[in-house]
């Protein structure tokens, strides 16, 4: 089952740093003391919330795992059992050898 409205993890980050700059920005407006700070504090909450919702984002997808891996981001493999959490492990080794034809 696919979910359009999800976002990989590089739009969240991308997000993130948004929400980061945001912040920043908030403190350098022309308001009170207690607004700046209410507005940055909201604006790195959300930073936060997104860089942890971006490290933990789950894939059953071999090909995207393997795109993550490519790019140098950690993976990892929830399993029940031996068996399972191997076929996982393969599967993005296979991909790369046969080049997506798996």
């Amino acid at each position: 089952m696919k979910h359009p409205h999800a976002l990989n993890p590089s739009a969240l980050r991308q997000r993130a740093a948004a929400h980061r700059a945001m912040a920043l920005a908030a403190l350098r407006a022309n308001s009170s003391l207690s607004i700046r700070l209410k507005r940055y504090n909201d604006h790195m909450a959300k930073a936060r919330a997104l860089e942890a919702e971006a490290s933990t984002t789950p894939t059953r997808n071999h090909r995207t795992a393997l795109s993550w891996i490519k790019s140098g981001q950690s993976v990892r493999i929830d399993a029940l059992n031996l068996p399972d959490h191997l076929r996982h492990a393969r599967a993005p080794a296979v991909l790369e050898t046969t080049g997506g034809e798996a």
